[in-house]
């Protein structure tokens, strides 16, 4: 059925657990209930949300890092009737009240504001999209998703296990996240599709040793540096990347990316609308039931969409767009940079301009830099201001808020 870790775990021990949760009145007449749900226990947790699901109730995950209080005050955001912490045996009673809809997932989405909302999507959508998404994977039933992402959220739970599921084949859910524990996982599956933040897949690059290859890794939600996609392709049969939203899901796949701007193909089961390459626009989302606007700058091009950025992120210099992770691209080229983000500010006088954070291996004088970023940018896209940190402020889902950075006035 799947692993979780070394533990691999049965049909026969998702059934037991099915029975468990039978004899607890409050799963038991889940239907139709807002249950939110903070586990430590993987396997809990995942038979946990097939059983709600196949009830036609509703489930809201929670990572399990969330103290309680923090649990208890996103379930009350959510509209959840009781809370699971830690325990499925004692509730945490929250509310009685109707929502207007149930059968639904809820996910929590800060986007790149770190002010959080939730989505809800019925049962009957993700399946929709898995069907979907499973029809243009090049994997078989051989093939297991080795899944180094929280199953808590989209990522990997709907396309990194559900979607396995789906083909046949036997995911591997890994919560030990220590990257060498990870490497000899995908040695054990040596036919997978690795599921992982773009952070770890890179820190995976530098580690992998003996000869060892990936076989397959997927990437989403945060645009890969080009050189950190280019050290991963040399180390991997195939890099894939994906693109969605939280309303909708994943909606476009790239089955063998070699440039990190490109999403790939949109999927069957939704429409996917932008501007050209001359012309970028914002990445519209047509499902059965609605239109989602991403607020993410885009084009297709040979069928192919493309994301350029956040429209919030995009910096106007007189009247010039400035992509910020073109500009990251070239700093991350320098050999000292080991990572840099790219924001705007703005001069009261001259409007929009683009700045940098960047950390280094050793001392870059600020001139050097320039020059570096004079010679591949047109002069509207050098960053004005450098400022060298030790480390990156970041949002607790591990995503930059360039607008947080970019706060205040350039003098």
């Amino acid at each position: 059925m799947f692993f979780v870790n070394d533990q691999y775990y049965t049909l026969d021990d998702l059934e037991r657990q099915y029975t468990v949760f039978e004899n607890i009145p409050h799963l038991k007449d889940c239907r139709n209930r807002r249950l939110a749900v903070c586990m430590p226990d993987a396997f809990q947790w995942l038979a946990l949300c097939l059983f709600v699901r196949s009830k036609g109730g509703s489930i809201v995950p929670l990572h399990p890092s969330v103290p309680k209080e923090g649990a208890i005050r996103m379930a009350n955001k959510a509209g959840s009737h009781f809370l699971l912490y830690e325990n499925i045996h004692r509730p945490i009673h929250l509310s009685q009240q109707k929502n207007e809809k149930e059968g639904v997932l809820v996910q929590m989405s800060s986007g790149t504001t770190g002010d959080p909302k939730c989505i809800e999507r019925t049962w009957e959508s993700i399946e929709n999209e898995i069907d979907s998404y499973v029809s243009v994977m090049p994997a078989d039933n051989q093939t297991a998703s080795v899944v180094a992402c929280p199953t808590t959220h989209s990522y990997g739970l709907i396309c990194g296990v559900l979607a396995c599921i789906r083909r046949g084949a036997e995911p591997v859910i890994l919560t030990n996240m220590n990257p060498k524990y990870v490497l000899k996982k995908l040695k054990e599956h040596p036919k997978h599709i690795l599921y992982g933040a773009p952070a770890l897949l890179h820190t995976l690059t530098l580690l992998i040793r003996d000869g060892q290859r990936l076989d397959a890794v997927m990437t989403s939600g945060t645009l890969m540096p080009a050189g950190w996609l280019e050290a991963l392709k040399k180390v991997s049969n195939r890099v894939l990347q994906q693109y969605g939203c939280s309303e909708a899901g994943c909606v476009a796949v790239h089955p063998d990316v070699s440039d990190t701007r490109e999403m790939g193909y949109p999927l069957p089961h939704a429409k996917v609308e932008a501007g050209s390459i001359q012309n970028p626009g914002e990445i519209l989302i047509h499902d059965s039931e609605k239109t989602i606007f991403t607020k993410d700058l885009g084009y297709i091009e040979n069928g192919v969409l493309s994301f350029l950025a956040r429209m919030d992120d995009t910096i106007n210099v007189a009247g010039l767009n400035v992509y910020p992770q073109e500009v990251e691209d070239v700093l991350m080229g320098e050999p000292r940079i080991i990572e840099a983000v790219v924001y705007k500010k703005v001069h009261p006088l001259s409007g929009e301009r683009v700045c940098a954070q960047y950390v280094c291996s050793e001392y870059i004088e600020e001139e050097e830099l320039r020059e570096w970023c004079r010679d591949y940018l047109a002069p509207y896209q050098v960053p004005l201001e450098f400022k060298k940190v030790e480390e990156i402020e970041k949002l607790p889902n591990g995503k930059v808020s360039r607008k947080r950075l970019g706060e205040g006035v350039l003098a």
